[in-house]
């Protein structure tokens, strides 16, 4: 039956693939996951929420093979020198604790991102540029797919950049290179972070108020350097040992400390997001060879669903995978990757 399904819907990838939209093979199990019929429950996810102690690095290094997301090709690649600019996205609850594009686990604690096109892992600094603050991310993962954006960066990354509140911010892009596998890179991209002129603004409206009221002079940047300039004390310091009277000052920082000061507006946002995460979520498995695909129903078990998009190769498909609501995705995220699909990975939009 799979192969006559295979046979009818992958007769038509010799079609130039201007026309491969409609050529579509669905394969579906549908069999309704059930607990009690199959003595097992869904595993849950890897990671709790808000764990802070996610296990860094652990992947895999790949480039990855050409692949086609909702009718546009991407080619990943090395791409020395490259720079773009576009919008950023940002994405945090939904997705801590569950596995990247490279098999590395998402921590919305840390600096790192998804990206089309950069190998798995790398390294990118993000410049937002509506206010010039920049720093250095991890790249572990796809996407986004959404709205012709250029990057996602993890909630961590988003406050640095100071557009968690608002969702989206215009960036500059440039890619750095190849990231090591293991190892915590964790410091080291925190110490990339350099602030914008506005903050080096603020930062020299509270040095000035701190000298007016006979208290130690803050820290001032030139806005595209981390170095103090001569004469200052660091940044982090000028508060310590201050008296409480210094508070409205502190606020001139608040931007820095946006873990500690979100608005309860904010953090009701983020438990509805987290409550409203997609039920059914999509697993590309790239440009794939026909009898690769025609293992897929063995791997992907009952609930699930795959379909196969006809490409201007005759014998390859661009083929994406529906998970069921109850399937652990990170548990058929491996058992894809276990079965030859090296190239799959979550869609997240």
């Amino acid at each position: 039956m799979l192969a006559s399904l295979l046979g009818l819907g992958l007769g038509l990838v010799g079609c130039q693939d201007k026309n491969a939209g409609g050529a579509m093979d669905e394969i579906a199990t549908d069999v309704k996951f059930d607990e009690a019929t199959y003595g097992v429950p869904a595993s849950p996810r890897m990671a709790e929420s808000t764990a802070r102690n996610i296990k860094k690095g652990g992947g895999r290094s790949q480039v990855g093979k050409p692949y086609k997301i909702k009718g546009k090709w991407y080619y990943p690649k090395d791409d020395p020198g490259y720079v773009a600019s576009g919008m950023a996205s940002w994405y945090g609850p939904n997705f801590h604790g569950r596995l990247t594009a490279n098999g590395e686990t998402y921590d919305m604690h840390h600096l790192s991102a998804a990206h089309k096109t950069f190998p798995l892992p790398s390294y990118a600094m993000v410049t937002n540029l509506e206010n010039g603050h920049r720093v250095k991310v991890r790249v572990n993962d796809r996407g986004p797919f959404a709205h012709a954006r250029e990057i996602d960066v993890s909630k961590k990354a988003a406050e640095l950049l100071d557009f968690k509140r608002s969702g989206t911010a215009e960036v500059r892009v440039e890619y750095l290179g190849r990231a090591p596998l293991e190892g915590d890179d964790s410091q080291m991209l925190l110490a990339s972070y350099a602030p914008g002129e506005s903050a080096a603004g603020s930062i020299m409206v509270a040095s000035s108020e701190a000298r007016g009221n006979g208290l130690a002079s803050a820290a001032s940047y030139d806005g595209s350097s981390k170095a103090p300039v001569p004469g200052t004390r660091p940044m982090q310091t000028l508060f310590q040992n201050q008296p409480s009277r210094t508070g409205d000052m502190i606020d001139a920082l608040s931007s820095f400390r946006s873990e500690e000061r979100r608005s309860g507006a904010t953090k009701a946002l983020e438990a509805l997001g987290a409550a409203s995460a997609p039920k059914n979520e999509e697993i590309h498995l790239g440009t794939i060879d026909r009898r690769l695909m025609a293992k897929v129903a063995d791997v992907i078990g009952v609930g699930s669903t795959a379909r196969a998009e006809a490409t201007n190769r005759p014998n390859l498909v661009s083929a994406t995978v529906t998970a069921a609501p109850r399937v652990d995705k990170d548990r058929l995220l491996k058992k894809l990757w276990s079965a030859g699909f090296s190239d799959a990975f979550p869609i997240r939009d």
